[in-house]
């Protein structure tokens, strides 16, 4: 893995001399594909196409995954669980698109012998079936559901005593939840790769995990991380052209490099035709969650 001195490229004299373990945990975090379009079925219970199918192999080839040091995670909702492991698997020839969840499940299942490759996790999924549902829907339906959800949401699930619907802060604080997890692995991961070393033995130090979420859900913690980085204007111009969210398998990619002591997050994004990227500061992850936590207090006090 080359990483030389990317946490200061000053310091590459002594970065040579000290020759500091580097290890890395990189996050897709992502829509879940093209689903099924039928209105006799609850939206939870609606699958993935066969055309979904093929994106999210397509775009799993593009990012050139690595299974054996892979995990896949997704929402309850079995639509995000069959892209992430499309995903995650685009490059082995263990599951074909045609196989139900059920069908890769197992057939990943005698691969594996050890621990899962998926797992499921609500913070990855939305509700929309609270108090502020029909603000939402109508937001959704005329095409300004970010705009609803940035500006709108949070007060209006005050207002009216909201406490399951997923609102902004609600999902921006589940994903910097979700991140500042493993940013606290990939500490843990670079000092067990440092006692690998100090014994002598080889180890690989990179982990990646594909986790599929829904519309909107990712796009909040990345309105949140420009809020604090960048300013309020910053933000309304990211959400102003994106009206629902970003289209099926788009997302982030969160790097986070560990050098020795040193620690940098990088957020990859989309950002119209192109990718911003942008440096999170631990200090904005924490904000983000606490920020969480002050408006579920609000929502209790009602």
């Amino acid at each position: 893995m080359e990483m030389k001195n990317v946490l200061n490229p000053n310091l590459e004299n002594t970065k040579e001399l000290e020759n500091p373990v580097e290890t890395e945990v990189d996050l897709e975090i992502f829509r879940h594909s093209l689903k099924e379009n039928d209105p006799n079925r609850p939206n939870k219970d609606l699958l993935l196409t066969p055309e979904g199918r093929e994106l999210a192999r397509a775009k799993g080839l593009e990012k050139n995954p690595d299974a054996s040091i892979s995990v896949a995670g997704a929402s309850p909702m079995d639509r995000a669980a069959e892209t992430a492991l499309l995903m995650m698997l685009a490059k082995e020839e263990i599951i074909d698109t045609s196989d139900s969840l059920a069908e890769m499940d197992k057939k990943i299942t005698a691969e594996v012998k050890v621990g899962k490759k998926i797992y499921r996790d609500e913070r990855l999924g939305f509700r929309l079936d609270g108090p502020v549902k029909n603000e939402g829907m109508t937001a959704f339906k005329e095409g300004w559901y970010m705009n609803w959800l940035v500006n709108d949401s949070d007060r209006e699930a005050i207002e009216k005593g909201d406490y399951v619907s997923t609102t902004h802060l609600r999902q921006a604080g589940n994903i910097a939840e979700l991140v500042e997890r493993y940013r606290q692995i990939g500490g843990n991961l670079n000092r067990l790769a440092e006692n690998k070393k100090a014994d002598g033995q080889d180890f690989g130090g990179r982990l990646e995990r594909y986790l599929a979420s829904h519309q909107g859900v990712v796009e909040s913690f990345v309105a949140e991380v420009i809020k604090d980085q960048q300013g309020a204007a910053a933000q309304k111009e990211f959400i102003s052209n994106l009206k629902n969210g970003w289209a099926e398998t788009e997302g982030i990619k969160v790097r986070i490099l560990n050098q020795g002591s040193e620690q940098v997050i990088k957020l990859s994004y989309p950002r119209g035709a192109e990718r911003e990227e942008l440096e999170v500061r631990p200090e904005t992850l924490q904000k983000i969650i606490k920020d969480r936590e002050e408006f579920e207090k609000l929502i209790q006090a009602k």
